[in-house]
């Protein structure tokens, strides 16, 4: 959580934004194809509590505004971003979260396709890659920039096997405040949308290909999917343009676009 330096910032409410985004990079020296990557948005606090150590982009609500106008405000400092798919997650109001007093935060999740932002965000925020291991109930976490590698471990519990509610606790405290919890909350919280709803899309250019809606999902829900099935899964959430791009030494794909429509 950052602080915002406003007059009119009410000092016990806050917000907190996980900024999701998905882009492609090739690896140097090879013909395959790009692959995708899942990154989170991180800022390193540059004052106390928690100086130095990485956090969610976020900061105090200002009196005249919503958690949701809050989190819409930080997104576009952050990343220069407008019209992003954002919905809320939680509200995080554990009594000693924040060791400045009693501050409660709402968490926003935003989607984001890494190909529109520019490389201009400020000297203090870096984009991390995500990779999840899950055993015995232990959620590993690793986050990985070019300079930067930020491991974290949260134990998740079963509260309500019916509706699939879970508690998280910390084995780990890495990042500043509660924000490795809020991380792991919304990674599950992204997961089970993308396995019930079209929220993937939120994060894919206008165009794509099926091979590369395949790859989000997959680093999405941490598995391989079966082409044949997943083909059957998507075939009515998008629709195939007259657009063709070149894959390298393979025959051009066709380029998708969602089907807006409903289904």
């Amino acid at each position: 959580m950052n602080v915002e330096e406003k007059e009119d910032k009410m000092e016990n409410y806050a917000n907190d934004l996980l900024v999701f985004g998905v882009d492609s990079r090739k690896d140097k020296g090879l013909r395959n194809l790009p692959s995708k990557y899942l990154s989170i948005l991180l800022v390193k606090r540059n004052t106390e509590p928690f100086k130095e150590r990485w956090s969610l982009p976020g900061g105090f609500i200002n009196e005249f505004e919503t958690s949701k106008e809050a989190s819409i405000r930080v997104l576009e400092k952050e990343t220069g971003l407008k019209e992003v798919y954002m919905q809320q997650i939680g509200v995080n109001d554990e009594i000693d979260r924040d060791p400045r007093g009693r501050i409660i935060s709402t968490s926003y999740m935003a989607l984001v396709d890494r190909t529109k932002i520019k490389d201009n965000l400020k000297e203090n925020a870096k984009w991390f890659d995500i990779s999840i291991r899950e055993e015995n109930k232990i959620i590993s976490i690793i986050l990985k920039n070019e300079k930067d590698v930020i491991q974290l471990s949260v134990r998740r519990e079963t509260i309500d096997k019916k509706s699939k509610e879970y508690e998280y606790s910390l084995i780990d405290n890495v990042l500043a405040f509660d924000h490795d919890k809020i991380l792991v909350k919304g990674i599950m919280e992204l997961r089970n949308k993308v396995e019930n709803t079209d929220i993937v899309f939120n994060l894919m250019p206008k165009l794509f290909t099926v091979g590369e809606l395949k790859q989000v999902y997959e680093i999405l829900l941490g598995k391989q999917l079966v082409n044949s099935a997943f083909r059957r899964t998507i075939a009515e959430k998008i629709i195939v343009t007259d657009q063709q791009i070149s894959t390298g030494g393979h025959r051009p794909s066709y380029l998708y676009k969602y089907n807006e429509s409903d289904n």
